[in-house]
């Protein structure tokens, strides 16, 4: 079977998405369309919209695509960098003949050039990255602003378009193709046919609707819980006025400079919003906060971080799937063990402290526990 991959959030899957898939599914002549999919926490560190096995199955009854793997915690909530390695890792592990990613450039071959170019290596990006870093400016942020400076040939300033970069950085054996993202860009609002995730889950929040989803998408996320950041808040301040600063130091991201400044910050502010704005600098940018604030809500220690080889991956999670997938599974598992259920594997066992995390404050924890949680199947799906 040729299977394209598409790396992902689907946080949650909408029109845009759908779109992505079919065109993936046309261009690169593939038989199945598989999704990596971050699970209960996102790459900027924010708690997903809903539990990671019904955006899973909100995905597969679009009717394009197939199956879903589970994008592991330690490569999902991450660096763009990171969170592009390991989504490539897997989807080259799996000997999917393609990579689908959305962009705002639409055309591959700036990709390609860039990610030879491999400007990271040369002083002069070094020298651009240090005056970023002295100004005050988060790694991110200062890498964007050499990348401008040095290039022309690819704006990286733009989520999607970052993403693509690393992904063409991270490919080895895999093609890849791009489309355009069309509609709303990631941080637009604006409502219409093809909105962002940001603006789906901003408009669920003052209108308890969902719109811009296709509509089985939709059927199946009309009785999920939905999350916000607010209830994880008061567990997340709760673990920063009762950590000793030592203990704080040891959660992955948090260092002499950040961990006074965010028991300060907690132990000032009753509301997240309100703990935020106190505490985000143009250093410490709002998303890597966040993925701070995950790392210590799961319990996330630096040491975890140590051995991790995002180059590799021995097993594979599925999530959700339909005919197509459950036949493309079989051929997986000739490349790769294929977990279906709990098992002690130290990855796994750190999944289910991370949905802990996630679900608790929700009062899921009963619907949500790793070991009672099966890919879900969805047989036929019509397209």
């Amino acid at each position: 079977m040729r299977m394209t991959a598409i790396i992902s959030e689907y946080n949650p899957f909408h029109n845009g998405h759908l779109y992505q898939a079919k065109i993936a599914r046309q261009e690169t002549g593939a038989d199945l369309i598989v999704a990596i999919m971050s699970g209960t926490f996102t790459q900027r560190g924010e708690p997903a919209f809903t539990d990671k096995w019904t955006r899973a199955q909100a995905a597969v009854a679009s009717g394009e695509i197939d199956l879903v793997l589970e994008l592991p915690f330690y490569f999902a909530v991450q660096r763009a960098d990171r969170f592009a390695l390991g989504g490539v890792t897997i989807a080259e592990t799996i000997g999917a003949e393609s990579l689908s990613f959305g962009s705002e450039c639409g055309q591959l071959e700036p990709f390609i050039e860039a990610a030879a170019e491999n400007q990271e290596a040369t002083p002069r990006y070094q020298e651009l990255m240090q005056e970023g870093l002295a100004r005050g400016l988060s790694s991110a942020t200062a890498a964007s602003h050499a990348f401008r400076e040095m290039t022309t040939t690819l704006d990286l300033t733009t989520p999607n378009n970052t993403l693509g970069y690393y992904y063409a950085r991270a490919a080895s054996t895999i093609t890849l193709h791009t489309t355009k993202r069309i509609g709303s860009g990631y941080h637009d609002l604006s409502t219409g046919d093809i909105m962002s995730a940001t603006a789906i889950r901003a408009y669920h929040a003052t209108h308890h609707s969902l719109i811009g989803l296709p509509e089985l998408t939709a059927e199946t996320l009309r009785n999920a819980v939905f999350a916000s950041f607010e209830p994880y808040y008061p567990f997340i301040r709760h673990r920063l006025l009762t950590t000793p600063l030592d203990d704080l130091m040891q959660f992955n991201g948090i260092d002499s400079s950040l961990a006074p400044r965010l028991i300060e910050g907690a132990r000032k502010n009753e509301t997240f919003d309100n703990f935020m704005t106190a505490v985000k600098t143009r250093r410490y940018t709002r998303t890597s906060l966040q993925r701070v604030l995950i790392y210590l809500l799961t319990s996330s220690k630096s040491s975890e971080f140590e051995n991790i080889a995002f180059d590799r991956i021995d097993y594979v999670r599925p999530l959700a799937f339909n005919d197509n997938g459950r036949l493309a599974l079989r051929e997986i598992k000739q490349r790769i063990p294929v977990i279906s259920t709990f098992e002690k594997h130290p990855w796994l066992i750190k999944e289910s402290h991370v949905t802990a995390a996630y679900a608790v404050p929700l009062a899921r924890y009963d619907r949500l526990e790793e070991h009672r949680r099966f890919a879900h199947f969805a047989g036929s799906v019509s397209k």
